[in-house]
């Protein structure tokens, strides 16, 4: 169960007992929460402190029963958990604007709906596909989110990041249990491009009005846009459970009418000590879009046999190496990357990305005279061969190529073809983020 559906049992809980003395304990527990956790993701996620919510629900439905004068104030405002009518006239008034005994008479009809957390923040799923993974939400869309975030690099990034931010929020007086307040990490967007390879990034939510002046901890904007969400309780096993919490993701997915969404997947920390320890689960956030969204068209492409010289490395920042040798290499030969004769390519085990035995080799397309004496290059014709060709922008790249092989295997007309892949970077300087062109090359052979 993620927090969202938990809130929605508090709402639930309330919902039934407005007539009665509602204890936030006990709605609390509802949800399964602490007090403390309950009053900051209830306030984060319905928008209303649990006894401001209680308060406005109990004034909409007494408003109805004033206007259908079936009943006496007091009697109405015992019902709703006032002491004396006094109370229930100035708390009345304070949400309305009219006191009880001249509601009656207005033109106003006060209404403060019960929310529905679910209909709220999540998409209606494929009933087949609900079955199967009940676990798994999706939600309508999560708001760009201002956030103070610092990024550790080094071993046990999570652990580092947490230490540092801890400290930040101790020294700020920021109190993560009461207060509209997120905490969501990742591993580091840059590592793969990065020289000192993977790191954890680790953000909180912040207003607006809080001006962060410090040495280590930013503030930027977290993208917003559709997730699909699965809870992760905390156990000696955690680590074991964020990663099967993954996998189940990565299955939904493949069944799903969505792909991967070029966004940033998150984790989500729930629960925290006063000392701003995180000691509750974890709500995975796997960016996703609808299938019709993506841009899949395809071109067949012959490409001709070509002189190159390449950089392999290894390892978890692989990419980072080979990128920034061979562009150091290529400026001082005078390489034109805005020449449309340049072409710059990769080739690399992707499913590998992150792990020690990952490889990379990046291409660049030289002229056959030029001599290249360096042995960290290696000089050589690329063979080439017939392909499909996808266009994408790098920060979809991942996602595009898995449902570019899906689209292979499901395929009439194309099968596997045995030469290399490529993934070139349409570039005019000797740069690669998010926002880069890429032209994905499939190999492939034309069934008979």
């Amino acid at each position: 169960m993620n927090y969202y559906q938990r809130i929605q049992k508090s709402i639930d809980y309330i919902e039934s007992s407005l007539d009665t003395d509602i204890k936030v304990e006990d709605a609390a527990k509802a949800a399964f929460m602490s007090v403390s956790a309950f009053h900051r993701l209830f306030f984060a996620i319905a928008g209303y402190l649990p006894k401001e919510y209680i308060r406005l629900r109990r004034i909409s439905l007494a408003s109805d029963e004033i206007k259908a004068g079936n009943s006496r104030i007091i009697d109405i405002a015992v019902k709703y958990a006032y002491d004396s009518a006094d109370s229930f006239s100035r708390a009345f008034k304070s949400v309305t604007g009219f006191l009880p005994s001249k509601y009656s008479e207005s033109t106003r009809n006060y209404i403060f709906e019960r929310i529905d957390i679910m209909d709220k923040y999540f998409e209606v799923q494929d009933k087949e596909l609900l079955e199967k993974y009940p676990d798994i939400k999706i939600l309508k869309e999560i708001q760009p989110m201002r956030v103070a975030y610092y990024c550790y690099y080094g071993e046990n990034p999570e652990e580092g990041a947490f230490k540092v931010m801890n400290n930040w929020v101790l020294k700020n007086n920021i109190d993560l249990n009461n207060g509209n307040y997120r905490i969501f990490g990742y591993n580091a967007p840059d590592s793969e491009n990065s020289k000192e390879g993977y790191g954890y990034e680790l953000c909180i939510t912040i207003p607006d009005d809080i001006v962060v002046d410090d040495e280590l901890i930013k503030v930027k904007n977290l993208e917003g846009g559709l997730y699909a969400v699965i809870a992760v309780e905390r156990d000696e096993c955690l680590g074991d459970n964020i990663a099967k919490g993954w996998n189940r993701l990565q299955k939904w997915l493949e069944g799903s009418k969505y792909v991967y969404g070029g966004r940033q997947w998150l984790e989500e920390h729930l629960g925290f000590s006063e000392q701003a320890e995180h000691i509750g689960g974890i709500d995975l956030y796997m960016p996703i879009m609808l299938k019709s969204e993506l841009n899949a068209e395809e071109t067949e492409e012959f490409i001709d046999k070509m002189m190159t010289v390449s950089c392999t490395q290894k390892g978890k920042n692989a990419m980072y190496k080979a990128c920034k040798y061979i562009f150091e290499w290529a400026s001082k030969n005078n390489i034109d990357f805005s020449n449309d004769k340049t072409r710059i390519f990769a080739f690399y085990n992707f499913e590998k990305i992150g792990k020690s035995d990952f490889f990379y080799t990046i291409y660049l397309s030289i002229d056959e005279n030029l001599v290249v004496n360096d042995e960290s290059l290696k000089k050589a014709i690329f063979d080439g061969g017939l392909y499909l060709k996808r266009n994408v922008k790098y920060k979809n790249n991942g996602f595009s190529w898995f449902d570019f092989i899906s689209s292979i295997e499901n395929s009439r007309k194309y099968g596997f073809g045995r030469h290399q892949f490529m993934e070139e970077y349409l570039i005019d300087k000797p740069e690669i983020n998010n926002e880069t062109d890429i032209a994905q090359y499939m190999p492939v052979v034309a069934k008979i």
